[in-house]
């Protein structure tokens, strides 16, 4: 099943207006709607691991533009969770509401550069106390750094995350991306997460694209996993695929 969907992923990768990155790779850029302009994205994720598989299906990302340098971020999933030798359970995943304030813009500056501060929190459902989410509220504080150059660019992200209840972390990206024509980007990532003292650090890649159908309606698609193989916690297939819906301007 995983390497079809693998191949799908792939397929989809050749067969599609730039971003730099976000949805549908983990590391962010520092780019917003524009003003009074909305983009959301549908998308169906999945995370595979030796023993668990968490599908979010879906998960519905909403970003609003205030002005030309702000964006409005909430985010909410379904969340499909199943442990090996357990069985299979589903609720409503945890919010995570942000905001992203671009305070260098290439178009005056070197490069572009951005904080996106952001909560993620419990719903008031029963998801936690059943281990489909972890308890407790988690802030996300990172910072983005753009450069094009010609019909690419690169980004990179470096962040910390405060947990309630669990280990704190440092999370890291470096991203690119190339116009192949007009409607059709390919992107590629390496993208971390370390706990506080790195004894622990988990770095996987994802290559996808996006393929904008017109100037309202885009399709996006990536597949990644851990570089280890090894660890029976390591990351076996990551895959996003999603609609994206520009509104407004």
């Amino acid at each position: 099943m995983y390497r079809d969907l693998l191949a799908f992923a792939f397929l989809c990768l050749f067969s599609v207006e730039p971003v730099l990155a976000g949805p549908p790779l983990l590391t962010d850029d520092t780019g917003t709607p524009g003003d009074k302009k909305w983009e959301i994205n549908i998308a169906y994720t999945l995370d595979k691991r030796h023993t668990e598989t968490t599908h979010e299906t879906p998960i519905l990302d909403i970003n609003y533009g205030v002005g030309d340098n702000i964006q409005i971020k909430y985010e909410v999933p379904w969340i499909v969770f199943h442990e090996k030798d357990v069985g299979t359970k589903n609720g409503l995943g945890n919010s995570a509401a942000g905001v992203k304030w671009r305070f260098l813009d290439e178009k005056k500056d070197v490069v572009s550069m951005s904080v996106y501060p952001q909560v993620e929190f419990n719903n008031p459902t029963s998801s936690a106390d059943r281990g489909i989410v972890d308890k407790g509220t988690t802030f996300f504080l990172p910072v983005q750094v753009s450069k094009k150059l010609g019909p690419g660019w690169i980004n990179a992200e470096v962040g910390y995350t405060i947990r309630q209840h669990n280990d704190d972390e440092w999370v890291y990206g470096l991203s690119g991306g190339y116009e192949i024509q007009e409607n059709l980007s390919i992107l590629g990532e390496i993208h971390g997460n370390a706990t506080e003292e790195f004894r622990k650090n988990e770095v996987v890649f994802n290559i996808g694209t996006q393929w904008n159908l017109s100037k309202k309606y885009g399709l996006l698609a990536s597949v990644g996993r851990s570089f280890r193989s090894s660890a029976s916690d390591d990351l076996k297939l990551r895959l996003y695929l999603g609609l994206q819906i520009r509104l407004g301007g």
